[in-house]
């Protein structure tokens, strides 16, 4: 098995900007797209698990880990034109998008604007915005309530308050999402805080909130034409673990379910599991 420190990292000028990279692998093409707080080492357990039966390009995305953070573009249709450019860019024929958190919109939002260009999408533990964020019922949820919606929500507070002590936000946000508390340690707490510094990194990670009820007007538009690419929807047990059933909403084709004593960062908390699904999952659509 390749370990992660061994994958190649490149840089991908695309849609006006650059994209940092992991890249490794042969056979059937797979793109993962990290949430909110993580970037390409959010994948790092995952990625050399499917580089045995794949070719896996992991990136950071816009306003994320070693890739650019301009200041707009943050909704889900810029992001997944951005991931859609890396696919052109490396010659990628139908690759299966992998999105968690919410990496998984820019993802959906690919699959459902271009199925003739993916063959699979994966949808992890992630709301369906302009289907079920809309009654804010989010904000209740058993997880801890989404209050970071609010906070992100606000104009400039992200940036006045973590400046100085992002290490600190990552460490208590991240380790409320997890059932698993042995699945992060303080060097992967050290790690994410390294690329997590400043008024522009701050400013790039809460952009995709301040843009996601855009996103979810995207999502809702997008929706109206149900997917026609198999969907692998998977939720933890103590994440959101209706990812499987909501799925049924906007897509005919959907396997999945729920990762049993698990959290929100299914790939971090269950590799292997994740890993198993995905695998499964290409070898009977690839």
């Amino acid at each position: 098995m390749q370990d992660w420190n061994h994958f190649q990292i490149n840089d991908a000028f695309v849609n006006g900007m650059r994209l940092r990279y992991w890249s490794a692998g042969s056979g059937p093409a797979v793109i993962l797209l990290h949430g909110w707080m993580g970037k390409a080492y959010s994948w790092r357990k995952v990625a050399p698990l499917l580089a045995e039966k794949a070719t896996i390009i992991v990136p950071d995305m816009r306003g994320y880990g070693e890739s650019d953070k301009p200041a707009t573009g943050y909704d889900g249709l810029t992001l997944k034109e951005d991931i859609r450019a890396l696919a052109a860019h490396l010659g990628l024929k139908r690759p299966f998008i992998v999105g968690h958190d919410m990496g998984a919109l820019p993802a959906f939002l690919y699959a459902a604007e271009h199925p003739d260009e993916v063959a699979g999408l994966g949808y992890f533990d992630e709301p369906l915005p302009g289907f079920n964020l809309d009654d804010y019922t989010i904000f209740r949820a058993p997880i801890g309530g989404f209050w970071w919606f609010g906070f992100n929500f606000t104009p400039g507070l992200s940036e006045l308050l973590l400046v100085g002590k992002e290490r600190a936000f990552i460490e208590f946000i991240m380790s409320a999402m997890i059932a698993n508390k042995a699945a992060l340690t303080s060097e992967d707490f050290d790690e994410y805080a390294r690329t997590y510094r400043g008024p522009d990194a701050i400013a790039g990670s809460v952009g995709w909130y301040r843009a996601v009820l855009e996103t979810a007007e995207q999502m809702r538009e997008a929706g109206q034409r149900r997917l026609s690419v198999p969907v692998l929807a998977l939720g933890g047990q103590y994440g959101i673990a209706g990812t499987f059933e909501q799925m049924k909403l906007v897509a005919d084709r959907v396997e999945g379910g729920v990762i049993p004593y698990c959290g929100h960062l299914i790939p971090e908390e269950a590799p292997d599991a994740v890993a198993t699904y995905l695998i499964d999952f290409m070898q009977r659509h690839a």
